[in-house]
């Protein structure tokens, strides 16, 4: 059997190409998943997002609010209920602060009438802590017992004045709708 150069070149050379192979991937390992998911390059993250005025979404309150103790001008406190998202970035993440104020509170009075409270939401922050001006108002009335008190009257005389109508309340975790007040151009967090 004699043997031509070509094949003792191949059958010497296959078992050191198989050497060196195992060689390179005990130095550098097989490439990962990982590895193979960076090589792949995804769409790159915006730069940036419009936040157009007039985007709705929920924030609730923190703290109960009632006529009997707000006055005119009292800063309220409320937090964003989920991620705003335009596009699918987050803008305005969940549980940020939100700033408002009460607009009116009448404290409920004789002759059975309730209570009165406006509130007024007026502000919170990006995610690129911009403030954002936003609208909405949430009114809410006591229930008026002008009925009950003109009964009262007929049956007990004038005492029956002394009844009283009841204090309007917000209670806390109550879900208000508010909207941006502007446009704001917001950097999203990579």
């Amino acid at each position: 059997m004699s043997l031509n150069f070509s094949t003792l070149v191949r059958r010497t050379l296959r078992p050191v190409a198989m050497v060196m192979t195992i060689t390179v991937i005990a130095q550098f390992g097989v490439p990962s998943m990982s590895a193979a998911a960076i090589i792949k390059q995804d769409k790159p993250a915006p730069t940036e997002v419009v936040l157009p005025d007039g985007t709705e979404f929920a924030v609730v309150t923190t703290d109960e609010i009632s006529s009997k103790t707000a006055t005119e001008g009292d800063p309220l406190s409320f937090k964003v209920a989920e991620d705003l998202k335009i596009n699918g970035v987050v803008v305005i993440a969940k549980d940020t602060l939100v700033k408002g104020v009460v607009a009116s509170a009448k404290k409920s009075g004789m002759l059975g009438k309730g209570g009165n409270l406006g509130i007024r939401v007026e502000s919170t922050m990006t995610v690129d802590n911009q403030k954002v001006k936003l609208r909405s108002a949430k009114g809410k009335e006591g229930d008026d017992k002008t009925g009950t008190t003109v009964a009262l009257v007929v049956l007990f005389g004038p005492l029956g004045f002394l009844k009283h109508g009841k204090q309007a309340i917000i209670k806390p975790g109550t879900t208000i709708k508010v909207f941006t007040d502007e446009e704001k151009k917001v950097v999203p967090k990579t």
